[in-house]
């Protein structure tokens, strides 16, 4: 995505419109009463910013403030001397927010709930991820999908992000170091937290960013149930499953499983069913695992769409337990 051609009161207006204002607070202080009212008016007129275009033009800031810092000339040197300072405390402040891994869902979802969705998805990308399916799962009807979208297209997060996140919680927030940028599998990450959130919030959560991005839900539902989780399908659940798919397809599936999953399978079919099962994966000889792996993730799908319709309950999923 090119920025080139965008003017500096423009990627400005970017930043204040994806980060919020308080977030891009240390920033808009630098600017003049007129620049200020420039942008205000930019902001107002803009519509929704890509997540991509404000990580781009975030790093761009980061890039230009560091060669501002590498001036040669004693001008140049004194306002880096200057901002070295100022550089100086706010890497004092970036960190992981240790200060946020210590609060309790409850406190965190009060902290952010108000806040811009990208300094929330960026939080999230820093906690746990039982805590943060909680957090994420308590949130404002209103933004939970927005949220989610921001989450599953975090690449790369610049730390100076972080520090003015840090800045905006000063109060509940305590210094630490890292001046890496950190790389962050948005998806991966996603998925490991719908697959823990109630089934009804995360089926609502999808359906909402399918509008927006297909093929993104498509690779989140692929990472969110994989086939060694089918042990923790309940059995009644399972018979369902085991009579949607056709015995060949079952062996092939099982062909290369775990024998807790074989097990899994094996105790919610009839002794006649299993008999016939087992002959057929013996039959099978020598088979590709490209065939396995396809055979098995048609049976993850059947599992996905009857979790979504209350056919299946999968342990773990929003805390569930079962009742005999």
């Amino acid at each position: 995505m090119n920025t080139n051609n965008l003017s500096g009161s423009v990627k400005v207006a970017v930043l204040v419109k994806s980060f919020g204002k308080d977030a891009c607070s240390k920033l808009i202080n630098t600017l003049s009463d007129a620049e200020k009212e420039k942008i205000n008016t930019l902001v107002n007129e803009m519509g929704d910013i890509q997540p991509e275009l404000a990580e781009k033009v975030a790093q761009e800031f980061t890039r230009m403030k560091e060669e501002e810092n590498a001036g040669k000339n004693e001008k140049q040197h004194r306002k880096n001397e200057e901002y070295g300072k100022e550089n100086e405390a706010i890497r004092a402040s970036e960190n992981n927010l240790n200060a946020i891994k210590s609060m309790n869902p409850d406190q965190l979802v009060r902290m952010v709930k108000d806040e811009h969705p990208q300094t929330i998805a960026i939080i999230i990308a820093h906690i746990d991820q039982n805590k943060a399916s909680e957090v994420i799962m308590n949130l404002p009807d209103e933004i939970k999908s927005d949220v989610a979208y921001r989450i599953a297209k975090l690449k790369k997060i610049v730390p100076g992000m972080l520090a003015e996140i840090n800045a905006v919680f000063e109060d509940s927030l305590k210094g630490g170091k890292s001046d890496a940028m950190k790389e962050a599998d948005g998806i991966g990450l996603l998925a490991g937290l719908l697959n823990q959130i109630d089934g009804t919030i995360g089926g609502m959560i999808l359906e909402e960013l399918e509008e927006t991005d297909h093929e993104m839900v498509e690779q989140i539902k692929q990472m969110m149930f994989v086939f060694d989780d089918l042990v923790l399908v309940d059995d009644k659940g399972m018979q369902g499953v085991l009579r949607s798919v056709e015995t060949q397809d079952l062996a092939l599936a099982l062909k290369a499983a775990s024998e807790d999953v074989k097990e899994k399978v094996f105790k919610n079919m009839s002794d006649r069913a299993r008999e016939i099962l087992k002959e057929e994966i013996d039959s099978l000889g020598a088979v590709r695992m490209k065939d396995v792996s396809d055979a098995q993730q048609n049976i993850t799908n059947i599992i996905q769409d009857k979790e979504s319709k209350g056919e299946v309950v999968i342990a773990g999923r929003g805390g569930d337990e079962f009742i005999g």
